[in-house]
């Protein structure tokens, strides 16, 4: 016969008040929304049992008469040859309850929803930038003023200089050798996608086209890409909740990533 008071962690001398505050505080650790424990359903089901039958005076009464007959009709229990188990045999040992979720657990159960909704916008991000670079892009002629009597004083400073210098002050990281395309006063042709006017590319008269642009159209277009991926990845897979977490965790990083990125790339 099970013993009720064991269950909900009272005595026969416990008022009402304490076995309604014991039930509520045995019912949030194991509510099967509250512990994912397999073993956490049927203990809150023996919680609830117990509960129905000791909150009931007139249950109460008749349960308490069959527990004591129950008790005294048991015959004594051997002690067991092992001296570590008769020691927790003496002592009345009972089997521990689940344990509640750590602490880990929750942030990681609280923050799932969250991370979901990033990787659906990261989704509507790549698709945004899908669009805007697939569409027509807006071209800004502007006049070269990169002075080539300077060019070789500044590669002497600085290697990596932005050598093409516009009237418009943009600076476009050209070569040294390839700065000889875009001689002085000569005119560019700047393209920036049209709804969020990113930098595509920069071609001179003769149609020679920067390729090293850093952009997140250009050199870093890897960034979108990864976001698309991952991102899809925690939308259509059920995996475990470690991996889900850790994997939104990553694209909330990339998604930081694509926004330096992008800020890096609107002219």
């Amino acid at each position: 016969m099970k013993n009720y008071y064991d269950i909900l962690g009272v005595t026969l001398q416990s008022g009402e008040d304490e076995i309604k505050r014991a039930y509520r505080q045995q019912a949030i650790l194991l509510h099967p929304d509250k512990n994912p424990l397999p073993e956490a359903e049927a203990a809150f089901k023996e919680v609830n049992a117990a509960y129905e039958v000791l909150s009931d005076p007139v249950a109460r009464h008749m349960y308490n008469q069959m527990l004591t007959q129950s008790i005294s009709s048991l015959p004594a229990q051997p002690l067991h040859r092992d001296p570590a188990y008769r020691k927790r045999q003496e002592s009345g040992y009972k089997a521990q309850r689940p344990s509640a979720p750590s602490e880990s657990f929750l942030l990681m159960q609280r923050s799932l929803p969250l991370l979901k909704r990033l990787a659906w916008l990261g989704c509507a991000c790549c698709l945004l930038f899908w669009m805007d670079y697939s569409l027509p892009t807006k071209i800004s002629e502007e006049r070269v003023l990169t002075d080539p009597r300077s060019i070789r004083e500044i590669a002497f400073r600085n290697l990596k200089a932005d050598f093409l210098v516009t009237d418009k002050g943009h600076h476009f990281p050209v070569s040294y050798d390839a700065i000889k395309n875009f001689p002085f006063g000569s005119t560019v042709k700047v393209h920036t996608s049209s709804f969020l006017g990113i930098l595509v590319t920069v071609e001179n008269e003769k149609d020679y086209r920067l390729t090293n642009l850093a952009t997140i159209y250009g050199n870093f277009s890897f960034a979108p890409v990864l976001l698309f991926v991952l991102s899809m990845i925690s939308i259509s897979k059920k995996w475990g909740m470690e991996f889900q977490f850790n994997l939104g965790i990553v694209i909330a990083l990339i998604f930081m990533l694509n926004g330096a990125f992008l800020f890096m790339s609107i002219l």
